[in-house]
């Protein structure tokens, strides 16, 4: 066994992180999916990796910010109430808006464009718990960026964005 920067044994690291993650809420995605449909038009598919048991959803967006023209958002979100929002897009650029443990960071964090480092990470301007909320804040803050064409202040807003 091996152990990575932050002295995690790679084998036991995938397990441990679904411990800290938490199971995932099947229902939570299932809700999830569908305001991304009901709110934002440039969704071609929202769709779950497995319908009986999903594990995550990925939303297909058919523009990106700025020149990329294609783009995704995976989401996970447990029972617990941790999530994740991955976006990316042809262009290879990232973002995350993440609540999870996290050691050295807070809880509710974010994690920048272009490449979503697994550090630094910033607070994150949304700070609701609800999976319906978190859900318009991330929509809301993508579409500021989308309509600015940059990524540039995606994580300054007030909190709920």
């Amino acid at each position: 066994m091996t152990e990575d920067s932050e002295g995690v044994s790679q084998q036991s690291q995938p397990s441990e992180q679904s411990e800290v993650f938490g199971p995932i809420d099947a229902g939570a995605l299932r809700e999830i999916r569908e305001l991304f449909a009901e709110m934002e038009p440039l969704v071609e598919t929202a769709s779950l990796d497995d319908p009986l048991d999903p594990q995550m959803l990925s939303v297909e967006l058919s523009d990106g910010v700025g020149d990329a023209s294609t783009a995704r958002m995976d989401v996970r979100w447990s029972l617990t109430g941790n999530y994740a929002v991955h976006y990316t897009d042809d262009r290879d650029r990232n973002f995350r808006f993440d609540c999870h443990p996290k050691p050295d960071a807070p809880r509710r964090h974010f994690h920048p464009p272009p490449d979503a480092p697994s550090r630094p990470v910033e607070a994150s301007c949304i700070t609701v718990p609800e999976a319906s909320l978190v859900t318009r804040a991330v929509l809301q803050r993508w579409r500021y960026a989308h309509n600015q064409d940059t990524f540039e202040g995606i994580n300054d807003a007030e909190n709920p964005p």
